[in-house]
């Protein structure tokens, strides 16, 4: 929330108070260096940001502590991306100009972009009790009600649409080989697969949309619901096709640097315009933000799982895990995250028990800040797999032990859009020669979102 509503109010909070930076540098460059200051202020005011701060960088230690040179120094850092670095900037200033309207309303909103909401508001709140001028406070009274939004103080409205081509190397998740060997009566038999149960590739396209609400219950007390669908088409391969409805509705309540988030969550999944499996469930989750660059989760998830035209495989899913994310200093924003799970399923017709099993899994990412629009972004995840009982026709134990990599860039040309290619890898290691398989994708979505 944060991220989006800075693009938005941006533009208006700098022309509320760009003339009054630039004439504050101006009046330092006389006794300093008019060229240096002069020159960072043009780049301010013509929105070259990265420019500024290449240019006013390098000079810190020699400038440090001149308001004018701090402010503007602050406001290129902020907008270039090196927001913790702005921060330390404005400071100075209002360690030696304690009133600066301007410098407490740009701290304000670095504050608002690293997340620090509470810090946030409470400048906000300064800058409002000075009686700024109207225009001025008319931003801020926007950032405060993005504030409200993002905490869950008042009610919010979302909802996207995207659309994605791409390009599928197995679209049914299918071995690669033509035959397999299934052992009977002491010996082995050779059984060919057909077309239907062998790797199949083929491109297609996928259109989802969804709509989402949080409106507040009470204090710090938030309740939420949404719903999300999706629909894949394939080329030629259409009895391949994928439909996704899911629905989730829930509580979240925030204490301090705690969130705990209960939901109630359907998913209803088709295969060929026909209904494939359903999903009801419930997730609970805990996170606590330790500070502004690390943030950890505990989670639980309880899910019943059904098929209506393959009854012997409905069965209840446990899992349980953990995580923790990390934002880095530097250039580019680095931000990791990783975590891990552990998990069962479990027939509800204990006669299929080879079809129970056991998941442990871990998954890790990160994203780095090519651009203020461009991010690119990883995700690598493991987990393992071991089935309960002997498979019937080849009797063994299962053990599936299954890898999947995706590499991406997240691309913003304007506000609300979204543009994103990905690469997907998906290999799973089976010890039964039918479900071992990989599979890669390729694909470019276009997004749309709408936030009220």
């Amino acid at each position: 929330m944060a991220g989006s509503k800075a693009v938005l109010y941006r533009a208006a909070f700098h022309g509320v108070v760009g003339a009054a930076l630039l004439l504050m540098g101006g009046a330092a460059a006389c006794a300093q260096d008019a060229d240096l200051l002069d020159k960072a202020g043009s780049l301010i005011a013509s929105r070259d940001y990265a420019a500024a701060y290449a240019l006013l960088e390098p000079v810190e230690s020699e400038h440090s502590g001149d308001p004018a040179y701090d402010m503007l120094f602050g406001l290129a850092a902020i907008d270039s991306g090196h927001v913790t670095r702005g921060v330390f900037a404005l400071e100075r200033v209002l360690a030696v100009q304690p009133d600066n309207a301007n410098a407490r309303a740009q701290i304000a909103r670095a504050y608002f972009l690293l997340g620090e909401q509470e810090a946030a508001r409470a400048e906000f709140r300064n800058v409002l009790d000075r009686q700024p001028p109207e225009d001025m406070a008319r931003v801020i009274n926007r950032y405060m009600s993005a504030i409200d939004k993002a905490q869950g103080l008042a009610t919010t409205f979302s909802a996207y649409i995207e659309g994605t081509l791409g390009h599928d190397s197995n679209v049914n998740s299918a071995t690669g080989v033509s035959s397999v060997a299934v052992p009977l009566f002491g010996g082995q038999i050779i059984i060919d697969l057909d077309r239907a149960s062998r790797e199949t590739s083929d491109n297609y396209m996928n259109l989802a949309g969804g709509v989402s609400l949080r409106t507040p219950l009470a204090d710090r007390l938030t309740f939420f619901a949404g719903i999300n669908a999706s629909q894949r088409l394939n080329n030629h391969e259409n009895e391949f096709e994928i439909g996704m409805l899911d629905a989730n509705a829930g509580l979240s309540y925030r204490k301090y640097r705690d969130t705990y988030t209960v939901a109630a969550q359907a998913t209803h999944l088709s295969l060929d315009k026909q209904i494939y499996r359903r999903t009801h469930g419930i997730n609970a989750q805990w996170q606590r933000d330790i500070n502004n660059k690390n943030q950890v989760n505990l989670f639980a998830q309880l899910s019943r799982l059904e098929y209506p035209d393959n009854d012997i495989r409905d069965a209840d899913r446990y899992v349980a895990g953990g995580g923790w994310a990390h934002v880095f200093d530097g250039d580019l924003t680095p931000l990791l995250f990783i975590s891990g799970y552990a998990g069962r399923e479990e027939t509800r017709d204990r006669r299929w028990d080879f079809l129970s099993n056991r998941l442990y899994g871990i998954r890790g990412g990160g994203q780095l800040m090519l651009k203020p629009k461009l991010v690119a972004f990883t995700t690598l995840g493991y987990e393992y797999r071991t089935h309960d009982e002997q498979e019937p026709l080849f009797l063994k134990d299962r053990i599936d032990r299954q890898w999947d990599l995706s590499l991406g860039l997240r691309y913003l040309p304007g506000y609300n859009w979204v543009i994103k290619p990905q690469l997907t890898y998906i290999r799973n290691e089976s010890n039964i020669d039918l479900n071992d398989f990989d599979r890669y994708m390729v694909s470019v979505s276009v997004r749309r979102e709408f936030n009220w």
